[in-house]
């Protein structure tokens, strides 16, 4: 049995919890903050499903973001072209006052090496930091 390896990291986002959530549950504006994990418009294949371009991933992916946006939660999920999807990446919405912290769940799968592993937890902390200049104005 194997045992992934996660990190969480929580971000404070300086914006109202429904305001977030209804951005962070709509894909195509990914790339206005993304730009460490997107590296152009999120397009779709012909049956609807979205497909990103993810540098780290070699190219274009499959992409969904399964919401339950009254309860803040979303799962990441992100597939080869030809391939499976695999486990979810869990986000997690928590209110906070006028604000919401994110807590957004990374896996490392076994052909993660180690550098590439830390480059993904900074890269994601970059883009937390976008998201909430990007709400801030």
């Amino acid at each position: 049995m194997t045992t992934f390896t996660t990190k969480t990291i929580v971000a404070t986002i300086d914006a109202p919890f429904d305001k977030f959530a209804a951005d962070f549950a709509e894909p195509f504006t990914y790339p206005e903050w993304g730009a460490e994990f997107f590296a152009g418009p999120v397009g779709q294949d012909s049956s609807g499903g979205l497909i990103v371009q993810v540098p780290a991933m070699g190219g274009d992916v499959q992409y969904r973001v399964k919401t339950d946006h009254e309860h803040g939660i979303f799962d990441v999920v992100i597939a080869p072209l030809d391939g499976q999807f695999g486990p979810p990446s869990p986000v997690r919405l928590v209110r906070k006052g006028d604000g919401v912290d994110v807590l957004w769940t990374l896996i490392r799968l076994p052909e993660i090496p180690e550098e590439g592993w830390e480059q993904r937890i900074a890269a994601m902390e970059k883009e937390l930091q976008r998201f909430n200049q990007h709400h801030q104005g």
